[in-house]
């Protein structure tokens, strides 16, 4: 644009000091742009790879053969306590069919519908029933072991089993979890977050994606 106003010839060397000084600056403004782009980036691998280490760390224990039971128990506990309270949703069970619906994920795994009568408790509330269903999920998951007796290296067939479903699982979960988190990379800028920025709208619900994964890792277990 100053070439034409100035009528500078093409073939005449760019050595004025306003042109010299324009060019310095836009090469200053696009290296700054280009520094932006790689910090950005770089934030968004961030969350990406601390949410990667925290998978491959329990994915290594797995294929290290170390003992699972202990976590897998957890699971179940936490499996039995959060459906519980979310089935009465913090209220006592006033009646069986309500008591029903509430155990209705167990049922088919360990239990069924009806095996827990109303009348047992004094109370039908989570902090009484939670105790004994969990009772029975331990109770049928030790008689499962046992059906399945040792496996050839001597060691509880089950300790085997649950390393290959937990693998499983995991793998399963992560995959799908990483497709979820590149779409929304891709389609998070084009939001409108008012005064939150993208990358910090991009922790947060990458966080929650992650959170709801670890979830459906534990209850699929």
């Amino acid at each position: 644009g100053r070439m034409e106003a100035l009528k500078v010839d093409e073939d005449m060397p760019l050595d004025n000091k306003m042109l010299s000084n324009d060019i310095e600056q836009a090469q200053k403004t696009v290296e700054s742009r280009n520094f932006q782009t790689r910090k950005s980036v770089l934030e968004y691998d961030d969350v990406m790879n601390q949410q990667r280490n925290l998978i491959y760390t329990e994915r290594r224990k797995v294929l290290d053969g170390e003992d699972l039971q202990e976590q897998i128990h957890g699971m179940i506990r936490d499996f039995v306590n959060s459906n519980v309270s979310d089935g009465l949703g913090g209220v006592p069970a006033e009646s069986q069919a309500a008591l029903d619906e509430a155990l209705k994920p167990f049922e088919g795994l360990f239990m069924q519908r009806g095996d827990f009568r109303i009348e047992d408790f004094r109370k039908a509330d989570s902090s009484s029933v939670a105790p004994k269903v969990l009772e029975r999920a331990e109770q049928v998951y030790a008689m499962r072991e046992e059906a399945f007796g040792p496996a050839p290296n001597g060691t509880p067939l089950m300790r085997e089993l649950e390393r290959v479903v937990m693998l499983r699982v995991v793998d399963e979960y992560w995959m799908d979890h990483i497709d979820a988190m590149t779409e929304l990379k891709r389609g998070i800028g084009l939001r409108g977050y008012g005064n939150t920025k993208p990358i910090d709208a991009y922790k947060q619900e990458g966080f929650d994606m992650f959170e709801a994964m670890v979830n459906g890792i534990r209850e699929e277990t």
